[in-house]
């Protein structure tokens, strides 16, 4: 429960940001890039394992493009609008950004809530709950606020239910995509590590065939 509580904190404070700086998106832009890079930071010092750090750079970056590309189809075809933005542009500067660090809140809460005794079914539903929630927490925030307005019917507290399903399955396509590289990077480092032990314990039969070698005196 307080880890839930916390990530919807989280929503609430981000989208209380973007909903006050929605006509400085520039601004806004350079504090969610700045947030995302704090992130990085305290992920690498706190793991210090730079392949680890990368693959979570690796996801900020992929997450962000897959939501400009879908931002840029949904506002292009006049499913939802950015308002106070200049002439010519559809997609502001930060909602990339916008998008990575969502994914990584939603991707930190699900490992929060399952473990490798969770079943499939289970996760499944997990993943969905929390990418239906959230969202729908901090898009409602910033439609009220005048951020965004969506053209579709069938909408609660401003937000579609289609647009729902589509966050929830960006969310569940990410999530496996994070899992996926987890898993190749944990089965990369396995021979890595065999190597480092197999090293560790050639060294004291080395020392020890030297020692032999050595004269006495």
């Amino acid at each position: 429960m307080r880890v839930i509580l916390a990530a919807a904190l989280a929503t609430v404070l981000g989208a209380g940001l973007v909903s006050l700086l929605q006509e400085q998106p520039r601004l806004l832009a350079v504090a969610l890039a700045a947030l995302a890079l704090a992130y990085l930071l305290r992920r690498g010092l706190r793991r210090s394992r730079l392949r680890t750090t990368a693959a979570e750079a690796f996801m900020l970056v992929t997450t962000g493009v897959i939501g400009y590309l879908t931002e840029s189809w949904g506002t292009t075809h006049g499913h939802w609008t950015y308002h106070h933005l200049p002439p010519g542009q559809t997609v502001p500067e930060w909602v990339p950004i916008a998008w990575s660090l969502a994914a990584v809140l939603l991707h930190r809460l699900d490992l929060e809530l399952v473990d490798a005794q969770t079943s499939a079914a289970r996760r499944l539903q997990v993943t969905y709950a929390c990418g239906v929630l959230l969202p729908l927490l901090g898009e409602s925030i910033c439609i009220a606020n005048g951020v965004w307005a969506y053209h579709w019917p069938l909408k609660i507290l401003g937000v579609p239910l289609l647009a729902l399903l589509l966050i929830a399955w960006a969310h569940l396509t990410f999530t496996l995509m994070h899992q996926g590289l987890g898993a190749w990077l944990d089965v990369q480092s396995v021979p890595h590590e065999s190597k480092n032990r197999e090293t560790r314990a050639r060294a004291p039969t080395r020392a020890r065939a030297s020692a032999a070698r050595r004269p006495a005196v």
